[in-house]
């Protein structure tokens, strides 16, 4: 008898089990239907959401282009935490960098029918007009720059070669002499070929030597003048190389009692250039346009060639400098 119910016992356990089990399985089904379900809901939702965006995407396209807006200018609306630069019908898309950022927008900014710009921004209290001028500008008349309102001229003296020698501009000479005869304020701008900083140091001992022929002729703010390579990308290790060149030439001059600036274009302080290295030093941007579209800190801006300006044979490039 006692075997009978412990056999009866079993069974019932065995039963209870069995129901256990169905019941785990049951609701194990119901959690993976849901889980399946949820998870197909997800992906349409997501889905939805994504085409959703997409069609806003385009449709905020479609009303900036009908409003006349340049392409570049969308492309740059669309990726706020990039730099977008048009290299010659293709983009360059960069990071942006922790360094210190301007604050300039469109309306800080007045153009005249001569192609001039006039800052009309409160940031700066005084900002003051030049022109650029190199090689390619043959004569000019100093004085009537002068009456056009142009208060200084930046003067390309010459570049170096593979070989770290400088070659200084024909033309450099003769136009400083007139500027400084003019009254104009005069600022000197070289181009550095430094890929390393035992080349930017021989460069900026060089430099040093030709800048004495014009103590006291020429402001002590001397332009160093970095250009993209044409023929490579910029990788890491070219862009640390870069910048120790342009580092190095740097310290020479400051050691001389100059005080160096950098100037680039928006490219080439982006691409080829490590910003955060180069906090300590000013910078001139090249960048044509009505309004800086670089987001960094910089002093000086060449912002545009003019043809409107009486007293010139050749090129001239119109600049804004910017001194708080």
């Amino acid at each position: 008898m006692k075997r009978d119910n412990h056999q009866k016992f079993n069974t019932i356990y065995l039963i209870n089990i069995i129901i256990m089990c169905l019941i785990s399985l049951a609701s194990l089904s119901g959690i993976l239907y849901m889980t399946f379900r949820g998870s197909r809901l997800t992906n349409l939702e997501t889905e939805k959401d994504r085409t959703e965006g997409r069609d806003a995407l385009l449709g905020q396209m479609e009303d900036a282009f009908r409003e006349g807006r340049d392409p570049l200018s969308v492309i740059r609306s669309l990726y706020p935490d990039r730099v977008v630069i048009d290299d010659y019908g293709s983009y360059s898309f960069y990071p942006l960098e922790d360094v210190p950022r301007s604050s300039f927008a469109p309306e800080d900014f007045e153009k005249d029918e001569r192609g001039i710009l006039t800052y009309t921004g409160t940031r700066f209290e005084h900002v003051r007009s030049g022109i650029d001028i190199n090689q390619n500008t043959f004569s000019i008349d100093f004085e009537k720059m002068k009456e056009q309102g142009m208060e200084f001229v930046n003067i390309y003296a010459g570049r170096f070669n593979s070989r770290q020698e400088f070659l200084s501009d024909e033309i450099s000479a003769d136009q400083m002499q007139k500027a400084e005869d003019a009254g104009m304020e005069i600022f000197v701008y070289v181009t550095l070929t430094a890929r390393n900083a035992e080349a930017g140091e021989i460069e900026g001992q060089e430099l040093v030597s030709w800048l004495e022929n014009w103590k006291g002729h020429c402001s002590d703010e001397i332009g160093l003048q970095m250009v993209y390579p044409s023929r490579e990308p910029a990788n890491e290790i070219a862009r640390l190389g870069w910048t120790e060149g342009v580092l190095a030439a740097c310290r020479v001059l400051k050691e001389a009692g100059y005080r160096p600036v950098i100037c680039a274009d928006d490219k080439t302080f982006c691409g080829l250039l490590d910003l955060p290295q180069l906090e300590d030093y000013s910078k001139w941007l090249q960048e044509y346009g009505d309004y800086p579209y670089y987001p960094y800190e910089f002093q000086t801006w060449r912002y545009g060639a003019s043809i409107m300006l009486d007293g010139v044979d050749g090129s001239v490039f119109l600049c804004l400098r910017f001194e708080e």
